[in-house]
């Protein structure tokens, strides 16, 4: 397996995304990508699909520590009231105590982007995430968010 070197964390170079399945297809899915070798799942607040993922993979069994795993925090959930409170909400889903790389998945003009920043390295510094970063953010704004955290950011 191929690995992308991130913050001294290795990232399994190819993930198994789980976009747009639901129910048992996503259990079922993660279960057999875990069985074919993939090592990186990647799921987010959006997909509605967390509970899944982590059934499946504690159903499959994998020990934590053997394979990498991502979600994103959704714009709805990107205000200080909200932010720890909905990744609390995946973790228990995802029925892990933290994920290896926690992005924010779009970028949201209205919420302050300095405050959701703070709030992801926070989520960071509590172990919540090994990894933390942004998603389909342009590349200025992925600049912007880059200097906010002092360069904090998983690139």
């Amino acid at each position: 397996m191929q690995y992308i070197e991130s913050q001294c964390h290795k990232v399994p170079a190819l993930g198994y995304g789980t976009w747009q399945l639901k129910g048992q297809d996503c259990v079922r899915g993660v279960q057999k990508a875990l069985e074919t070798g993939y090592r990186h799942i990647d799921t987010a607040q959006a997909y509605e699909n967390e509970l899944d993922v982590g059934k499946g993979i504690q159903e499959h069994g994998i020990d934590r520590d053997e394979f990498f795993l991502t979600t994103k925090i959704w714009m709805d959930n990107f205000s200080p009231e909200k932010f720890m409170k909905s990744l609390d909400e995946s973790l228990n889903k995802l029925q892990t105590e933290y994920v290896n790389m926690l992005l924010l998945h779009w970028p949201d003009q209205d919420h302050d982007m300095k405050t959701t920043l703070d709030l992801l390295t926070k989520a960071k510094d509590q172990g919540k995430a090994k990894l933390v970063g942004v998603s389909n953010y342009t590349i200025d704004l992925l600049g912007d968010a880059k200097e906010m955290t002092g360069n904090y950011l998983a690139t």
